[in-house]
């Protein structure tokens, strides 16, 4: 797998992935290919307090229009300053490289053209999506996973005849498709990126269709015919999304327990995104099967009343077994961060053993298979995303300081392709190389 190395600008103060439809990216990737644009702005990172941490404001944006300098977040965003903006001098000390690129693309598809931008760093493009009322920006999510990614099928030709803040230059960015248009347009191995096409999917009607990607996920559930299942496949789709809710509500509230820390962001970032679409997903099971998850002492027998699932309040369980997990975990988690990001470690290997035999269960019913196939594949990369956010904070051996049960490697536990891996963490601030955040 190819690593890149992202700019800590990503992880800095970028925290959240948005995901949007493929038709989406397809255009947006055509759209950036059509014609060359000029560079807006760099971003340099720079320590202002000289205490050898780059905080999410630690970065100097420098105009090349009139080469005037910016910090990032130096005072409360607004709709006319979208970006916290405030002027600065030049330091003697900036460094002559900068970070990454900064430039306004004015996409047709964008609602809100104040974050109608790109960050290049190297040879990776992320989108900006639009921003937090915690003033933290929102990223593409290419695959579905809670974390940025950059964009797949495009590459940079960057020329930049001076890098010096100072000298005159007007860079002008190309962006060049990696594969075919044709191609893209018919989404062969589209969501996955970088055409790495036959991995992580499955068949269905003799299509390729990927696992990974919520949006394909949801449309095999609506287009299949439903087929009788057995009591104990019934009870498998019930304890699947009673066990998504689990993953969802507990990261959300200890998230809230411990928000003021940067790196409780995966606990926000992973419910608010993967949970949510993972309890959808198995929410059209209920739906299509006419399964009443909350009826418990009736096996589950519908109808499937979606007012029911509402009715159950944060950490709050139709099944007792579920109740009691959750409880157990809110207990640990509340004690600290590091619980915290632990108990994200114990939940994505109890879902995977679930999982795995929930597979076995669903037999030929290709549904159940989609859609069990799609929770574990974001199980493992939630598993790897604690995994690291725990090295982050000093417990060098990850997930593995619970103990074997909880020690996973990469074989058992295969990230998806297009993965950003985590090279190390810069300097002691909050900034990482290749990592998801």
């Amino acid at each position: 797998m190819k690593k890149i190395v992202v700019s800590s600008l990503l992880a800095g103060s970028v925290l959240f992935g948005a995901t949007v439809s493929p038709t989406y990216i397809q255009e947006l990737v055509q759209y950036l290919a059509s014609k060359p644009f000029e560079v807006n702005g760099k971003f340099y990172s720079y320590d202002f307090e000289k205490d050898g941490n780059i905080d999410p404001n630690d970065w100097i944006y420098v105009s090349t229009l009139n080469n005037s300098a910016y910090r990032l977040l130096a005072v409360e965003p607004t709709d006319t300053n979208a970006f916290g903006f405030a002027p600065v001098e030049l330091p003697s000390d900036l460094p002559s490289e900068p970070n990454g690129y900064f430039i306004q693309i004015n996409f047709p598809m964008d609602v809100d053209p104040k974050f109608s931008w790109v960050y290049v760093t190297g040879n990776s493009v992320f989108k900006l999506m639009g921003a937090t009322p915690n003033n933290t920006f929102d990223y593409l999510d290419v695959n579905g996973d809670g974390t940025p990614d950059p964009l797949p099928h495009i590459s940079v030709n960057l020329n930049d005849s001076s890098s010096l803040p100072g000298e005159a230059s007007v860079p002008m960015v190309t962006f060049i498709l990696d594969m075919a248009a044709d191609t893209i347009q018919q989404g062969q191995g589209y969501a996955q990126g970088y055409g790495q096409q036959g991995q992580g999917y499955g068949q269905q009607g003799g299509q390729n269709t990927n696992l990974s990607n919520p949006t394909s996920v949801q449309s095999l559930i609506t287009t299949t015919t439903a087929k009788a299942l057995t009591p104990e496949q019934v009870y498998e789709v019930a304890y699947m999304w009673n066990e998504e809710k689990l993953a969802h509500d507990v990261y959300l509230n200890l998230y809230n327990l411990f928000s003021n820390e940067p790196m409780s962001r995966p606990l926000y970032n992973i419910a608010t995104r993967s949970e949510t679409q993972h309890m959808e997903a198995t929410e059209l099971l209920l739906k299509k099967y006419d399964i009443d998850a909350t009826n418990v002492d009736g096996n589950f027998e519908g109808p499937y009343d979606p007012e029911k699932l509402r009715a159950l309040g944060s950490g709050e369980f139709s099944l007792q077994e579920i109740q009691s997990l959750y409880d157990q975990l809110y207990a640990k988690g509340s004690q600290s961060l590091k619980d915290a990001l632990e108990v994200g470690c114990i939940v994505e290997v109890t879902d995977v053993e679930d999982l795995n035999k929930a597979l076995e269960i669903a037999g030929d019913n290709q549904d159940l298979v989609n859609v069990f196939t799609f929770l574990r594949e974001g199980s493992y990369n939630h598993y790897w995303a604690f995994d690291r956010a725990l090295k982050n904070i000093g417990v060098t051996q990850g997930c593995c300081s619970l103990g074997e049960e909880y020690c996973k490697t990469p074989e058992e536990f295969p990230e998806s392709n297009n993965a950003i891996r985590e090279e190390g963490h810069t300097g002691g601030g909050h900034g990482y190389h290749g990592g998801r955040w």
